[in-house]
């Protein structure tokens, strides 16, 4: 029996000393702190959604008036320096229409053809010429005006190490004032947010536009893009 229990002594001394390093390591205190970072940039890209629509009671002139004014919109967004690259149909449409008499709604009275064009414009100052022109030339819609930014991925790494940066300085504001310091990071998760989009509706027709004969002006303003992180920093005992 003794030589058992002598057998057993070095068994209990570890797992003595295991108890002791895990109540260590339950009792490392840490601070739990959420970072935020927020990042602008003025934008350097544009994508503008065109669209002409035509309707003819002969299905084959409203396709040939909306195939003209298409191209005709085209060539005067090319004339503009716009590569061809940068220009994408989005959206081809042909439909019959239905008289609206209560007694004859079943009966065709025509067709309609809407076309939506896609133009990317890296160059800003070219978005009020984009439009303008096109509106010139049998673009009877604006769907839709998006500005954004090329390098998505810088801006929200600069988001990202700012919320790292401004989580840093809380903790560090925090620890000081207990008296302690930080020693490390226990966990962190990160959220990071899409950049922003400054998005402008328009529908303006083509005649208003001739008998103003404005320019069209474009302020694009500025993107943002946001994370946050939350850190678990271990303190000095």
């Amino acid at each position: 029996m003794k030589n058992l229990f002598l057998f057993l002594i070095p068994f209990l001394m570890l797992s003595l000393m295991t108890t002791r390093v895990f109540a260590a390591e339950e009792r490392v205190p840490t601070l739990s702190v959420n970072g935020e970072g927020i990042v602008e940039a003025a934008p350097d890209r544009a994508t503008i959604s065109v669209g002409v629509l035509t309707q003819d009671r002969d299905a084959s002139r409203a396709q040939n008036l909306n195939a003209k004014a298409a191209q005709e919109i085209i060539n005067s967004i090319v004339a503009l320096g716009v590569e061809r690259k940068y220009i994408r149909t989005s959206d081809y449409n042909f439909r019959p229409t239905y008289r609206q008499e209560e007694n004859r709604r079943h009966e065709i009275d025509g067709y309609a053809v809407s076309n939506t064009i896609n133009i990317i414009v890296d160059d800003l100052d070219l978005v009020g010429k984009v439009i303008d022109a096109s509106l010139n030339h049998g673009a009877n819609n604006i769907d839709s005006l998006d500005f954004g930014i090329k390098n998505r991925k810088r801006l929200q790494d600069e988001a990202l190490i700012a919320a790292i940066r401004d989580a840093r300085q809380r903790a560090e504001l925090v620890a000081r004032e207990l008296g302690k310091s930080i020693v490390g990071i226990q966990d962190i998760s990160i959220n990071t947010g899409g950049v922003g989009v400054i998005r402008s509706n328009h529908m303006m027709m083509k005649a208003e536009a001739a008998m103003l004969d404005y320019k069209t002006p474009i302020e694009a303003g500025t993107l943002s893009c946001s994370a946050s992180v939350h850190i678990n920093f271990i303190l000095s005992n």
